[in-house]
């Protein structure tokens, strides 16, 4: 058991990291690695998946919510879809099979990977402030290139609809929703990719609180593994916003990328092998 509570401790602040960097939640990491190596139900995998998300998310947001790194205005309008699809899902998956579900989820996955890494590299950040053309406009402080960066946010209602999928998604397989905003905010809104995977952090926060009120009600939680991954998560989130301010956007991306392919891989054997 101490063996397992320490595995599951590490598990949390891993989860934490990838959230800070990646703006993911870090669900794709928690559900698959408590179900297959650890063992645990999937059900009980996703309700304590979805609590920690919660808790790693408002201790990252604070931080970001600080150095103005968080799109506020544009998170909240988003956020009206992504949480009535985040219960939707929740609600859903606690009553079916989850095999083609997973499959539906895997080949979007593939889709958002193969998206991200032919949309276009460069920085989509303004080096003075522009005319303001919309209310989503903002603007944030850059700690490796030392200098404030502006930005316009393009197609609002078009993100905002896959902001929707990404809470039903975030319902039906605890994964947070940011492995979806994160792209959307990227490749359709064109925010810079530091602001978006601080925007999704806050974003995730909300979105998996909703998701997660359907497991609790039918008692999926797992109290103990799922306090230690909080602490975990904790310290994970304190590790990150000390010490990984300064990752370069480039790398943030190919990471993206990589996770994406990870997930899209281990849903696909899911589904095969459920």
């Amino acid at each position: 058991m101490g063996i397992e509570l320490f595995g599951l401790l590490i598990l949390g602040f891993s989860a934490s990291v990838l959230a800070f960097l990646l703006g993911i939640g870090g669900g794709a990491l928690i559900v698959p690695v408590m179900t297959v190596f650890f063992g645990y139900p999937v059900h009980e995998a996703i309700a304590a998946s979805l609590v920690v998300i919660v808790i790693s998310s408002l201790s990252l947001t604070s931080v970001n919510l600080l150095k103005n790194m968080v799109n506020i205005r544009f998170a909240l309008f988003m956020e009206s879809m992504a949480v009535a699809g985040a219960f939707m899902g929740g609600v859903i998956t606690v009553s079916i099979s989850q095999r083609s579900v997973s499959m539906v989820f895997a080949a979007t996955m593939f889709l958002t990977a193969y998206l991200m890494y032919n949309s276009r590299s460069e920085d989509t950040s303004l080096a003075e402030r522009p005319e303001k053309t919309s209310e989503f406009d903002n603007d944030y402080y850059d700690a490796v290139e030392g200098r404030m960066k502006y930005y316009t946010v393009k197609k609002p209602y078009a993100t905002g609809s896959v902001a929707g999928f990404a809470g039903l998604a975030s319902g039906m397989l605890g994964l947070g929703g940011g492995v979806f905003m994160v792209p959307a905010m990227n490749i359709l809104a064109r925010m810079p990719i530091k602001a978006a995977t601080a925007t999704s952090n806050f974003m995730v926060c909300f979105t998996s609180a909703s998701a997660a009120i359907p497991y609790l009600l039918k008692g999926y939680l797992h109290p103990s593994a799922t306090a230690t991954m909080v602490i975990g998560a904790v310290l994970g989130s304190k590790f990150s916003t000390s010490r990984l301010t300064k990752v370069k956007s480039r790398k943030i991306r190919l990471m993206f990328i990589f996770f994406v392919l990870y997930v899209a891989l281990q849903m696909l054997y899911e589904s095969v092998h459920l």
